[in-house]
């Protein structure tokens, strides 16, 4: 039964087939006298064999040019994350020539000086995407897809491509929450470069900007100054941009000067950023031993 319906199926379709090439046979007698025709023409002149050329060869580089831009668009997520991951280990590779640097320097420091060295050095560098983030809050938060697995922990520092972020402040297995330097309960130890230092905090409003606060009035600073950090907190290593002095106001007192920091980072804009990693922990007191052994502590004890 059923290859009787198949057979009836046939036959209508070679019916139909052949009642539309019956009813259109002089349509289809002069298409393929047309394409004859451009065949020959194209075939045995020269100069009009050049024009079909030329014309091709353009029109297939406008479809391969198309073609590029939208398989480059599509790539672009790949591409973004290869560069983070290279800036990651770029500047991994900078931290980690200023630990080589500060080694070759130790025996000329101070004990004091070259402590501060050490906890400015030794650390290790996690890239991660911004999954969420607000910035129009008084206490704004930013979570990234990095977490305990990754080796992200609490109270590690945060820096984009431009400047510091923040300071990790939970963390589940894969994710964890940043408190931006946009965030109330954020302060971080902060100097002009090659002078004082102070403390960043942000007082709301303007995302841009944050205030410097507690800086001595003799400090010798200017409007367009840059902003790092001082390498005085476990978050940072020194010398990380913070920003850019906006403008200067005196305290009441007038001890103090206050700045206005344009921040270097675009809270606006970020995407991605990099966790900063401390060394191990017994390394790092390891390093401290060589600069107080225990008879000295006994001594001092």
């Amino acid at each position: 039964m059923l290859g009787f319906w198949i057979q009836n199926l046939n036959l209508v379709f070679v019916n139909s087939l052949l009642q539309f090439l019956y009813k259109h046979n002089h349509w289809l007698l002069f298409i393929a006298l047309e394409v004859v025709c451009v065949v020959l023409l194209f075939s045995y002149n020269s100069y009009q064999g050049s024009v079909y050329l030329s014309t091709a060869n353009a029109v297939s580089a406008r479809l391969l040019r198309g073609q590029d831009k939208v398989t480059s668009y599509f790539g672009l997520a790949a591409k973004n994350k290869a560069l983070v991951a290279q800036n990651a280990a770029l500047q991994e590779r900078i931290f980690a020539l200023e630990a080589i640097s500060s080694q070759h320097l130790l025996d000329s420091l101070s004990k004091e000086e070259a402590l501060q060295r050490v906890h400015r050095t030794g650390y290790r560098i996690t890239p991660a995407q911004v999954i969420d983030k607000s910035v129009n809050r008084t206490d704004n938060y930013i979570t990234l897809d990095r977490g305990i697995a990754d080796g992200v922990e609490p109270d590690m520092g945060v820096m984009g491509i431009d400047g510091i972020v923040g300071v990790v402040y939970k963390c589940t297995e894969h994710y964890s929450l940043v408190m931006p330097l946009l965030n109330s309960k954020s302060t971080v130890s902060c100097k002009v470069q090659g002078s004082d230092l102070g403390y960043l905090q942000w007082e709301g409003g303007d995302p841009r900007y944050a205030m410097l606060h507690d800086l001595p009035r003799y400090a010798d600073v200017a409007v367009g100054d840059t902003i790092v950090t001082s390498g005085n907190s476990s978050f940072f290593p020194e010398g990380l941009m913070v920003g850019v002095v906006n403008e200067l106001y005196p305290s009441s007192d007038g001890l103090y000067i206050a700045l206005k920091v344009e921040l270097a980072t675009q809270f606006t804009r970020l995407e991605h950023a990099f966790v900063l990693g401390r060394m191990d922990a017994d390394e790092l007191d390891a390093l401290k031993e060589l600069l107080y052994p225990k008879k000295d502590k006994k001594k001092k004890n």
